[in-house]
């Protein structure tokens, strides 16, 4: 049934693939594009309440963008399902008499709003939405590529891997993108990523230096890969080859190594990410008194613990000279 197409592998659970699995229920972010959108609680909390306040965010934001098409008016459900019915469509399937090339017009240009506010690119651009997206990929795709340089000029190195492959989801692929600078080159303005969309990044060595070159492929039945490379940040404009420095310097500000504690709340747990090893972290009024019961209260613990026993210490000093 599925000849030719690979099986998909697992090798991280769901819950805790930071790498290639949008966590669409950070709290941290979803509180922020709650507040962006000026989301009503009463929707927030209903979608909450189910596990799935991400729902509330892309309903928000994709009923705002649709308020003034007649296609969607009748019913929210109806603006969940967008995505769902494009697939459907293309596809050839059966879909609602309702949902015609304008309904579906209207539904691209309102799930692009929705997808970019999840990924925190485009229109709502946010490092700091983006990196518990695909912060840790990029660090992973910084170490295989330090890794292959270092091995290049080390006679005994026995990393000499010279492929990687990662498969992802559509807002991954969009932070990512958005990371290097080559989003609308890649996608196309306006476009959001489609299936089986493609990214190559190769290694290339010239003259005894380190180069990336960036290729994508944008649509499923093609073949065609075409350079990126002179959209990338800091590469050069006329050449599809950029310095791996260059490269690698352009996204560090999308980067990160924690992406679990990207998605705290500054009043989740700020004991909890002090020792974290973060130093990105901020304190905010609630997190300042947090702290300091915690202080008081241990500070209270050791004077608990040390006074009484100097004073048991004394009578068993007395009770002995009395021998």
């Amino acid at each position: 049934m599925f000849s030719g197409i690979p099986v998909s592998v697992h090798t991280v659970p769901g819950h805790d693939d930071f790498m290639l699995f949008p966590h669409l229920n950070c709290r941290r972010l979803n509180r922020e594009k709650k507040e962006k959108l000026n989301i009503n609680n009463e929707l927030y909390d209903k979608w909450t309440q189910r596990g799935k306040p991400i729902l509330a965010i892309l309903q928000g934001i994709m009923e705002r963008e649709l308020k003034y098409a007649k296609y969607y008016k009748n019913s929210s459900e109806n603006v969940l399902l967008v995505d769902s019915l494009i697939i459907e469509k293309n596809a050839g399937a059966k879909v609602p008499e309702w949902f015609d090339e304008n309904a579906e017009r209207e539904g691209r240009r309102a799930y692009f709003h929705g997808l970019n506010l999840i990924a925190g690119t485009g229109p709502y651009h946010n490092p700091n939405w983006i990196r518990p997206t695909s912060g840790l990929l990029l660090e992973e795709l910084t170490k295989h590529i330090k890794r292959k340089i270092e091995c290049d000029q080390t006679r005994n190195c026995k990393d000499m891997k010279k492929f990687y492959a990662y498969g992802t989801h559509d807002m991954l692929l969009m932070a990512l993108l958005e990371s290097i600078g080559a989003k609308d080159a890649a996608l196309g303005e306006g476009q959001n990523p489609e299936f089986i969309a493609t990214l190559i990044l190769e290694l290339w060595k010239r003259d005894g230096r380190y180069y990336i070159k960036a290729l994508f492929r944008r649509y499923p039945n093609s073949n065609r890969f075409f350079a990126i490379t002179q959209s990338i940040t800091g590469c050069s404009k006329v050449s599809d080859f950029c310095s791996s420095d260059t490269f690698i310097g352009g996204f560090q500000q999308y980067k990160t190594t924690h992406p679990k504690d990207e998605c705290h709340d500054e009043s989740d747990n700020p004991i909890g990410l002090l020792f974290s090893g973060r130093t990105d972290f901020k304190f905010n009024a609630l997190s300042w008194i947090l702290l300091g019961t915690t202080v008081f209260f241990m500070f209270c613990c050791i004077c608990h613990a040390c006074f009484p026993r100097r004073k048991y210490r004394k009578y068993s000093t007395k009770s002995n000279s009395r021998i």
